[in-house]
């Protein structure tokens, strides 16, 4: 199945890629597009959307979603 997987701030960095279609695998969680992705940083310090609703990680993706996986801010 195709996903657009998108990324912010110093995720796209680490993975040197804002937006990206990825082929994977049917049945993939959101958790499993993470490691997929080689993504370097705990999900605990992440949020993610699909289609534009908050999913959580064990988000069971669907062909033509678009994954969109940003940092939690906080300020002080």
């Amino acid at each position: 199945m195709k996903v657009k997987i998108r990324l912010s701030g110093l995720l796209a960095a680490s993975v040197s890629f804002n937006e990206r279609m990825m082929e994977l695998p049917e049945g993939t969680t959101i958790a499993e597009a993470m490691k997929i992705i080689e993504l370097p940083v705990s999900g605990a310090w992440t949020r993610s959307s699909v289609n534009g609703k908050l999913r959580d990680r064990n988000y069971v993706l669907k062909d033509g979603d678009e994954l969109f996986i940003f940092p939690v801010g906080g300020g002080g």
